[in-house]
């Protein structure tokens, strides 16, 4: 005598609960991840619109007086400071701004240092923020002359 066909087995629903919580966990991860990876690029992004406001404060306002001989013999912070919101509230990030003559540029890199100072100035902008317990940084650099 044959065993009639109908109906599911145990094993048939153990097999197929074990394939949807396979599926539901490699989604899960992957929504997981893709939300991380969004936290991260936009944590970049505003750090790096933090830097690209204060390079065009600075190349507007162009070479200033407080600029002689800074940076010469070693680089120097111009500014450093917490960014704050709108309300006065930190934001999570630090902006530094640092100096350095082209004459130390020069005497770094070895070559000729009979170059004149306080004619060129690279001044450069450090966002600094936290990122998964890790301190990340923007850069960006600009060179001002004097006219």
């Amino acid at each position: 005598m044959t065993k009639s066909e109908k109906g599911i087995s145990t094993v048939d629903i153990i097999i197929s609960v074990i394939i949807i919580t396979i599926f539901i966990t490699l989604i899960g991860n992957l929504i997981i991840n893709i939300n991380i990876n969004a936290k991260e690029t936009e944590r970049k992004t505003q750090a790096l619109t933090y830097a690209v406001e204060e390079i065009e404060v600075i190349k507007s306002e162009g070479y200033k007086e407080q600029y002689e001989d800074r940076g010469i013999d070693i680089i120097e912070i111009l500014k450093e400071e917490d960014i704050k919101d709108k309300d006065n509230n930190f934001t999570g990030y630090h902006k530094k701004v640092i100096i350095k003559d082209y004459y130390l540029i020069q005497k770094e890199n070895n070559n000729d240092t009979s170059k004149e100072p306080n004619i060129v100035k690279e001044v450069t902008v450090q966002i600094l923020y936290k990122l998964k317990n890790k301190d990340e940084t923007v850069e960006l650099s600009t060179y001002i002359k004097k006219e």
